[in-house]
């Protein structure tokens, strides 16, 4: 036989764990929102910059 206050204790357990996977399934579906709008690009090394600006120039002259 459960009593009142243990009752009202899960039900606000069952509310908080509810509230937990609700969050953690919006921010799961935020980020692959933003991997989509955003995606990873490889930059260049500083060397590659370098090689491209010296063709740049030969190209100008």
């Amino acid at each position: 036989m459960m009593t009142p206050i243990v009752e009202k204790a899960l039900l606000i357990a069952a509310i908080g764990m509810t509230g937990i996977f609700l969050f953690m399934a919006i921010f799961y579906l935020l980020i692959l929102l933003l991997d989509r709008l955003m995606p990873f690009r490889e930059e260049k090394r500083a060397e590659e910059y370098i090689e491209e600006y010296g063709k740049e120039e030969e190209e100008d002259l």
